[in-house]
Formats: structure tokens, C-alpha cells, sequence
């Protein structure tokens, strides 16, 4: 028996995280319906594959996104459920008429196979980091990304952020491999899913630059080889990036021809692209020099900064690691000890903008805007995650050059680069703008357990820290179930928020609703979605409509509704007779949910009084 386990522990290991995963990702599927699904279930991916069946390329753009690669994915939804676009209708009066008695099994469908994809790709991500260090890092990283309540819950969405951060984590990791082992399947796998993490978000086009900073990198960081054989290595990394540069982009074209075919869809490729002017101006300064030194200086340039770097810039180093420890102190003081601290009061998240005045008059300085993009981070990381990250950096303090080395530095400086992309393009950093981040400090806070591991001298170490990255992980998904994607660690007060609940409660308090006396003749307002489509009533979530003809009973009202309608409420009373501000503090609602026992994430009824 003990054979038995040797031999097979890290695919009954594996088996028991995906149980985990499909058990809790399953679980509560089909009972919410958050921001922007509706577009993608009722329109987008119906558009895809009506313009794919009738030739109709200039329609293969969906969206400025593009989420190609999550109608490639959730079209089983549709070819199960071709009537989706008619699941609901605003009529004229404002109200919507939904198939209450389809909403559920539709978007269990449209779900499930981005759920099924990731469980796949999580096992290649095991397979990939197994080639990259060892299986002991390479289960951590599964654990820790599987159970991780971020990217489980954003799993359980059809939005195109569902499958970027797995095709996009499997695309990094192929190319380090790729580095690695100069293997060719790894080349294959970097190209289809860079295409696919592009065919997810155009956000992905930052992979490009990261390629070759990698590429940088690796030539700097070798100690061993010789300079015939550095250069030879960076000739062919070189031309290996070219061809994922070009065959990516192939894929994206073949897949969505729109690109190919319409100057427009071409212009809103180039307008999606978070602050492009950067994003070029890096990679491209970067593919210069690296060419340039290549073909005409024989890597001079390139071979005088490795000495240089290897002599005179080591001490630094240790600069990435003290900046991230005190990044993660800093926050952690500043929201439970400074809590009235304005730029964590005023400004709401969830906002795209960091400097929309519709939601706030004070806009924030650079280093209260830094602090801000790291915020939703900090806190939505499992205090496991966090606790490995944290033995990775102080490990990296007195470490000497290794393979671990390497790829936290690279990794470290990628999730840096990111925060300030999103930083320079006013984009505030919710956890579904920065969740290709979350598979990569799995795999930091797994080579941090590494460095504890290799402290113990005990040989059942491995196994023990294993148990508690279960464990412990079972244990967040757990105190937050089934509304995953509003996680937030226990260093959070209960008092702030870092996300809103984004449809989560809509379910519960349509259920609520519907189990009034004569529910069926009610006329309930919503300020956001996921009630309308589950309540059996009459239902409106529309600001204007006639207040003649139309007096809600009741209100079903969100801390996320109240930031988009406390910035008009009086235009709407004007308009529609709208009262709901008057109701948001009420004292006594007629339900309430606060998601994860937090007070400003709430979901409450309340009854209009005559």
C-alpha cells in the first residue's frame, strides 16, 4: 500500500483538488447572474455563431474585448439553448418579461464549460511547472490556484476574464518551459494560448513585451555559458518570439476576421488596448535593442551589461523583495489601523476609472493611486498565498543566484509592470481586472513553501505543508461560499470592501420576493441585475418609465446599484418617481443579506411605503 501511494500520491493529490474545484464550482452556478452576462448569454456569443453559420465575418466582432475565445468555449450553451436571445425582453412599458423557468438551466450551460476548460488547463498548468521546477511546486500552484476563491468564482462567469487567466497563465508558464527545456511542443503551446489569451482580452498583448523582457533576462541571468553560446541562445529566442508574435496574431485573425476584414473592428482593436502608447513603446524599444545589438554589435552591449549587472547591480536585487514586503505591510497597517484614511473612504470600487467624478470630487496622487491599484490584490489573496509570497521575498533577501531565482524576479517584475500599466491607464485594479495575476502568486507562494520545506529536515515535511495548502485553502473557500468572487481575506476589516457584489444575492432575493402572497402581481424595482431574471412579478431595473402607470412595491437595492444611482437620484425622482435613496439606510429592510458578514456588501428589500 505504501507503494501504492508513493507511486500514485500526486494524481490521488490531484484528483482530491479537482473533486474540490468542481465540487464547490458547481455548487450555486445556476443562482446569480452578475454585471454584463446578459450581453454575452442573450447577444454576443449568439452573434458569433449566427455570423459563423451564415458567412457573415464583419459580425465575428462581438465586443472591444474581443471574448472570442468564451463564445469558442460557452457555444455549447447556445447550441443547447438557441432560443437564449429571447430569455429577456423589455417590453414598453419598461418591464422584463423573462423566461423565469429558463434562466437557470441557460446559464448553467454557458457556464459549465468554462468551468470544465480551466479544471483541464489547471492540469496542464501541474504538468508545465512540473518540466519548469519540481512536483512538489507543481502541486502547490494547482492547489493553491484551483482553491484560490478569485479565480474559482470568475470561473463560474461567462465573461471573457473567465478564460484569460487561465490561457494566459499556460501561455506563460510554456514559454519558461520554453526557455528551459528548448522543447518544440513548448513553442506550440505558447503560440495557441497567447492566441486564445488574445481572443480572450487584448489586455494579453502585454505578454509580448513580457516574452522579451524574459528573453533579457535569461541572457543576463546564465553565469555558466559562454558568450558564442549567449549569443546563439538569444538568436534563436529571438526568432522563436517572432513566430508566437505571428502565429498568435494569426489565430487571432482566423478566428475573429472581422480584424482582417474591417477597418472599423481594426479601430476598436487599437482603442480597447490598455494605454497602448506605453505598451508599444516598451516592447518596442525593447525588440530594437535586443535586434539591434544582435545583428550589428554581435551582443557587445548586451554582454558588457551581464558583467555589469552580475558585479555591481546584485545588491540590488534585493530592492524587489523589500519593496513587496513593504507594499504588503504597509497596506495591511494603513486599512486596520487608518481607517478613515479618504482615499479608502471616498473613492468606491469596483469603478473602472480612477478619476471619474461622477463617483468622487477628490482624485487621488500618484502614491495614494499606486496604493489603491494594490489594495484589491493584497486582500483577495488568501492569507496562504500571502504567507508564501512572504517566505519567498525573505528568502530572496539572502539568497544567492538559483533557478527559483530567476523565475521570481521575472515574475515579481511582471505583476510590478502590470499594476503600473493599469496605474497609467486610469484603470483601477478590481480583481477581475488584475485576475491573470492570481495563478502567478500560486506559483511565487509555492516556491516560498519550497524554501520552508527545504528548512525542515523531516522527510513527511512535503506532505504536511500539502495538507495545510488544502486545508487551509478548503477552509477560505469555505467561509465565503457560494459567493466566491466577493472574497477578501480576514486582514480586511469587516468594515471596508474591496469589491461590490456584482448580481450575487439577486437570486435570493427574487426567492424571497416570490414567496410573498400574490407574487406574480407585484412590481419590484432592481438596481442591478440577477432579481428580474429569477422573480416571478412584474420587474423593472430601467430609471425612466412611466410613474403614471408604474409604482414599485417594492425595491431591491445593492451597495453596487447605489454608486451608479445615488450619482442622478434626483433626475430619476423627477423623471420616474423614483424614491429608492431614501431606503438605502433604512434600518429595517424587509430582507437583507450582508455578503461575507460585511455591512456596506449588501443585498436588502425593503417595501415602499405609500
Amino acid at each position: 500500500m505504501t507503494a501504492f501511494l508513493k507511486r500514485y500520491f500526486f494524481h490521488i493529490s490531484l484528483a482530491f483538488i479537482l473533486s474540490a474545484y468542481f465540487f464547490f464550482g458547481i455548487a450555486h452556478l445556476e443562482k446569480f447572474i452578475t454585471a454584463d452576462e446578459h450581453y454575452w448569454v442573450e447577444e454576443r456569443i449568439p452573434q458569433y455563431w449566427d455570423a459563423v453559420a451564415k458567412s457573415k465575418w464583419k459580425k465575428t466582432l462581438i465586443n472591444d474585448k474581443p471574448g472570442v475565445s468564451l463564445a469558442l468555449v460557452s457555444g455549447i450553451g447556445y447550441l443547447l439553448h438557441p432560443d437564449s436571445k429571447t430569455l429577456c425582453i423589455e417590453n414598453k412599458a419598461k418591464v422584463l418579461v423573462c423566461q423565469t423557468d429558463q434562466i437557470a438551466a441557460t446559464y448553467r450551460d454557458f457556464r459549465l464549460p468554462i468551468l470544465m476548460v480551466n479544471g483541464f488547463l489547471l492540469l496542464l498548468l501541474f504538468f508545465l511547472i512540473t518540466k519548469l521546477t519540481n512536483p512538489w511546486i507543481a502541486l502547490w500552484t494547482t492547489a493553491l490556484s484551483a482553491l484560490s476563491p478569485i479565480l474559482l468564482g470568475i470561473s463560474q462567469i461567462v465573461n471573457p476574464d473567465s478564460l484569460l487567466w487561465s490561457f494566459s497563465a499556460v501561455a506563460i508558464f510554456s514559454f519558461l518551459a520554453l526557455l528551459k527545456s528548448e522543447e518544440k511542443k513548448f513553442l506550440w503551446l505558447t503560440l495557441l494560448f497567447t492566441g486564445l489569451a488574445l481572443l480572450s482580452k487584448y489586455t494579453a498583448l502585454i505578454l509580448f513585451p513580457f516574452y522579451l523582457a524574459l528573453i533579457l533576462l535569461r541572457f543576463l541571468h546564465t553565469t555558466e555559458a559562454t558568450a558564442e553560446t549567449l549569443r546563439t541562445d538569444l538568436k534563436k529566442d529571438l526568432i522563436r518570439w517572432i513566430v508566437i508574435v505571428f502565429g498568435s496574431l494569426a489565430l487571432l485573425c482566423f478566428f475573429l476576421p472581422a480584424l482582417m476584414l474591417s477597418p472599423s473592428a481594426r479601430a476598436a482593436f487599437l482603442l480597447a488596448l490598455p494605454n497602448k502608447l506605453i505598451l508599444f513603446l516598451c516592447g518596442g524599444l525593447l525588440l530594437a535593442g535586443l535586434v539591434l545589438d544582435t545583428a550589428l554589435l554581435k551582443n557587445k552591449l548586451l554582454l558588457y551589461l551581464r558583467t555589469f549587472c552580475q558585479k555591481f547591480l546584485a545588491p540590488l536585487s534585493r530592492a524587489v523583495p523589500l519593496l513587496f514586503l513593504g507594499i504588503f505591510l504597509f497596506l495591511i497597517i494603513a486599512r486596520n489601523f487608518f481607517t478613515e484614511w479618504k482615499i479608502f473612504a471616498l473613492i468606491p470600487f469596483d469603478i473602472k476609472d480612477l478619476s471619474d467624478a461622477r463617483y468622487y470630487t477628490d482624485v487621488p496622487n500618484f502614491f495614494e493611486a499606486f496604493l489603491l491599484e494594490w489594495n484589491p490584490l493584497v486582500f483577495s489573496l488568501t492569507p496562504l498565498v500571502l504567507l508564501g509570497s512572504a517566505a519567498l521575498l525573505i528568502t530572496l533577501l539572502g539568497k544567492k543566484n538559483n533557478v527559483s531565482f530567476f523565475f521570481a524576479y521575472s515574475l515579481f517584475s511582471f505583476v510590478f509592470a502590470y499594476t503600473l500599466l493599469l496605474l497609467f491607464s486610469n484603470v483601477l485594479a478590481t480583481p477581475r481586472y488584475s485576475v491573470l495575476l492570481y495563478p502567478l502568486f500560486a506559483f511565487l507562494a509555492a516556491l516560498g513553501f519550497w524554501s520552508i520545506r527545504k528548512r525542515l529536515t523531516a522527510q513527511w515535511a512535503p506532505l504536511l505543508i500539502t495538507a495545510v495548502i488544502f486545508l487551509g485553502s478548503l477552509g477560505s473557500l469555505f467561509a465565503l461560499k457560494p459567493f466566491y468572487s466577493n472574497y477578501a481575506n480576514f486582514l480586511l476589516p469587516k468594515s471596508a470592501l474591496i469589491s461590490d457584489s456584482w448580481g450575487y444575492g439577486g437570486y435570493e432575493a427574487a426567492q424571497y420576493l416570490n414567496s410573498l402572497p400574490d407574487a406574480e402581481n407585484l412590481l419590484a424595482w432592481s438596481d442591478y441585475y440577477g432579481v428580474c431574471e429569477f422573480f416571478v412579478g412584474k420587474c423593472l431595473t430601467a430609471y425612466s418609465f412611466d410613474k403614471e402607470m408604474m409604482q414599485p412595491n417594492y425595491y431591491v437595492l445593492t451597495r453596487r446599484g447605489q454608486i451608479r444611482y445615488m450619482s442622478r437620484y434626483d433626475r430619476w425622482e423627477e423623471k420616474s418617481g423614483l424614491t429608492a435613496y431614501k431606503y438605502y439606510n433604512a434600518p429595517n429592510p424587509a430582507w437583507l443579506l450582508e455578503i461575507d458578514g460585511r455591512p456596506g456588501n449588501f443585498i436588502k428589500v425593503v417595501r415602499v411605503s405609500e
